[in-house]
């Protein structure tokens, strides 16, 4: 279980996708980077609670991440490496 507290970033968009992440508790959000005249930001894409999932496109597609993850509130996540994600998707 890791913790993140609020403002931290879980992941970075254009980084390597290597964890697939379940919110235990608390609130992200996902944020998509853009640029307009020069200067940078970001776009809110939605915002996840308890019990959501998110980086498993990243695993899936071996692409690097497409959106930013952003805490909102201070929150719990599981995160499972690559290898565990393979091993339990696998079966299904």
């Amino acid at each position: 279980m890791d913790h993140y507290l609020k403002g931290e970033f879980i992941i970075k968009e254009g980084n390597p996708g290597d964890e697939f992440y379940i919110i235990e508790s608390g609130e992200v959000d996902c944020l998509k980077l853009y640029t307009v005249n020069g200067k940078r930001g970001f776009v809110l894409v939605r915002t996840l609670t308890s019990g959501d999932h998110f980086g498993e496109l990243a695993l899936i597609t071996n692409e690097k991440r497409s959106l930013s993850v952003r805490a909102k509130t201070d929150c719990k996540v599981l995160m499972l490496d690559r290898e565990t994600f393979a091993r339990i998707m696998g079966s299904i």
